[in-house]
């Protein structure tokens, strides 16, 4: 964080930097002010010869031209004006010139005739054109040979005459002296710059102190936005970033010191905000960071990281050290704490993990985490990291991006499970089974990806690629004679969404296939997710034909209230109540047999998976078991060879009745 006197010398910097830039404006605003009056200073200059012209030259001139000079009369009136005019001082040189620009008539040399070159100044006088400069006496080419003199400005302006007033018949050239005029172009100047400098200073230095009063607020802005970005608001503790920051520091500043991270969970905690509110929720957890606060040691860290979840960090201790900490804590929340009259405890569940300076402090961070969700499923109070936590395949994570694009690039494929009716021994349908040819790992079954994809919404594009797959096959099958039921299998989320209905349909409407060909496949855990949603959903399916089955029944917690209202048509045992039946078809086949009997009582098929042998399948007849499916039947293979294996069955089929005794 910036110290006060670094803030000084950044303002100083500033001060100087913004200094030059104002500095050079003055000077700019200067040098223009004295150019338009200079400017100004000509402009007057002008306006005495015109004057001059207007007053003492016009009325006397009476010819055309000025050519041969004025008349002796008009030549002693001009010379008796000019006399006195430069007596006074008003200017110091007065001549008249005619239309080429020859002199006519000069004071200086009253009896000459003409003389003097031609002036194209004269002309661009005559034509309109100003003509006024600065410069000094004995300057023009009349004066040769004499010394220059002082600063004057130099003027022509057109005269006329009586009988030509629209025409100029000449030009006057008068010197003005520029002395009185500079003294009053100075005082100006001076008082112009006066106010000009000190205007300049005074918006410098409000700019100056608005500056560094914003530049202190934004200070404070972001010191406390930096503050508040390591803090939690509720609590008043660290925040998960300064938790973090807080490990980096300990591990940097003292790699071989043992230090201790425990991330605190409040067991239960979600039963006070739904009981209480969540206004009392926050008090508890005021008091729950207020008892961390308290009875952790002096050079602990302790943070808010999440909504019920504390980090305690522990310099220089070990996890023996720190178990006086806990209990001290526990016996703190065990004491009932008053919520608007309810008498509320807690209870703490801890991960606890031992750092060392090979570790980062996110990685840290992740054990302590892992730990404490295992504390919170074992369930137990307190559960050290260690390494046989770890369940997460960070491969999952790529292999999620793989399979994006694998169905973009059709690298998914079907294979199908026949599924026989076990009193006929005929082929009812087909479970169609997903697989991935990934092209460097070779064909993965459903239980590598399909999992994953269940926890994020690419679950939803996988099953509608597997839809549009099985009903197109559905459709290639129908068109070979071949009528073959087809269930796909349908997640949780899938049925949550809205949507799911309608794109089951259309999945339906673009392969052209009888509704009675699809059946979906629902977990128990899809169903009681949301119970009125897919309900919803469920009927609109059925009702266009489209059947449902319950799959592996029994694994889960379906209510029977849903299989009573839901419109379900099968229930499919789970391999799990299947297998015992190859030891003891009796005792291993209760659940079974319950299953069964309750299915037919409700109204459905029942579908045993798992089927692996002969004698499985006898005691599924036994018990009235409807259909079968499994290794023991027919692997799951692709739809050609599906296709061979159900027409070989039928077959098969066909010739055992041909050679029945009872054969007509």
């Amino acid at each position: 964080m910036a110290t006060p006197r670094s803030g000084l010398r950044l303002f100083a910097v500033y001060a100087l930097m913004t200094l030059v830039p104002i500095a050079i404006l003055g000077i700019v605003l200067a040098n223009t002010v004295r150019g338009d009056l200079n400017a100004r200073g000509l402009v007057d200059g002008e306006n005495v010869a015109r004057g001059l012209a207007h007053s003492t030259v016009d009325p006397v001139l009476t010819g055309n031209t000025l050519a041969d000079g004025p008349t002796a009369k008009e030549r002693t009136q001009l010379l008796r004006s000019f006399s006195s005019i430069l007596a006074r001082g008003d200017v110091l040189v007065i001549r008249l010139r005619d239309a080429q620009g020859h002199v006519v008539l000069d004071p200086g040399h009253p009896h000459r005739g003409p003389f003097g070159p031609a002036d194209h100044e004269v002309v661009e006088a005559i034509e309109g054109r100003p003509v006024r400069l600065l410069t000094r006496l004995n300057a023009d080419e009349v004066d040769a040979g004499k010394a220059l003199g002082s600063q004057a400005i130099e003027v022509y302006t057109p005269v006329v005459s009586a009988q030509a007033p629209n025409r100029p018949v000449g030009a006057l050239e008068v010197y003005v002296p520029y002395a009185p005029i500079k003294k009053t172009i100075d005082a100006q100047y001076r008082r112009v710059r006066v106010v000009l400098v000190l205007g300049l200073l005074a918006l410098w230095s409000l700019l100056a102190v608005i500056t560094w009063s914003v530049t202190q607020r934004l200070r404070r802005s972001a010191r406390t936005a930096e503050r508040m970005a390591r803090t939690d608001l509720l609590t008043g503790l660290a925040n998960r970033t300064a938790l973090t920051e807080a490990v980096a520091h300990t591990l940097s500043n003292a790699p071989s010191d043992p230090l201790v991270l425990m991330v605190i969970d409040i067991a239960d905690f979600g039963r006070i905000n739904d009981t209480l509110g969540h206004a009392n929720g926050d008090e508890f957890l005021q008091h729950v960071a207020a008892a961390l606060t308290d009875q952790a040691p002096a050079t602990a860290t302790v943070a808010r990281i999440g909504g019920d979840v504390f980090g305690v960090l522990v310099p220089a201790a070990t996890t023996a050290e720190t178990d006086d900490f806990l209990t001290r804590v526990r016996a703190t929340l065990r004491t009932e704490h008053d919520l608007s009259g309810v008498a509320v405890t807690a209870e703490l569940i801890v991960g606890r993990v031992e750092g060392c300076a090979r570790l980062d402090p996110d990685e840290l961070l992740r054990r302590a985490d892992i730990s404490c969700r295992s504390a919170k499923t074992a369930p137990a109070p307190l559960v050290e990291y260690s390494a046989a936590l770890e369940t997460f395949d960070p491969d999952q994570l790529g292999l999620m991006a793989e399979l994006r694009r694998a169905i973009d690039e059709h690298q998914l494929v079907l294979h199908y499970q026949p599924k026989l009716e076990i009193a006929t021994h005929q082929v009812v349908g087909v479970e169609a089974l997903v697989r991935w040819q990934h092209p460097s790992r070779g064909l993965l079954p459903p239980g590598a990806f399909v999992p994953a994809a269940e926890s994020t919404e690419l679950i939803n594009d996988v099953t509608d690629w597997v839809l549009d797959a099985a009903c197109a096959q559905v459709a290639r099958w129908q068109a070979d004679g071949l009528a073959l039921p087809v269930a796909v299998n349908v997640s949780a989320r899938c049925l949550r969404d809205p949507a799911f209905a309608d794109r089951v349909l259309a999945a339906t409407n673009r392969a052209h296939i009888r509704m009675d060909l699809l059946s979906l496949e629902i977990t128990e855990t899809a169903v009681v997710a949301d119970p009125v949603r897919a309900a919803h959903t469920l009927r609109r399916l059925t009702a266009r034909g489209i059947t449902v089955s319950i799959d592996d029944f029994g694994t889960g917690s379906t209510s029977l209230a849903h299989l009573r209202t839901l419109p379900i048509h099968e229930l499919k045992i789970d391999r799990e109540f299947v297998a015992p039946l190859a030891d003891d078809p009796f005792e291993g086949g209760a659940i079974a047999r319950a299953v069964v009997s309750l299915g037919h009582e409700l109204g459905m098929r029942v579908v045993a998976e798992g089927v692996e042998d002969d004698e499985v399948l006898a005691a599924l007849a036994a018990m009235g078991c409807d259909i079968a499916q499994g290794y023991g039947i027919a692997r799951p293979a692709d739809a050609r060879t599906t296709a061979a294996w159900v027409a070989g069955r039928a077959r098969a089929a066909d010739q055992a009745v041909g050679a029945s005794p009872n054969a007509s």
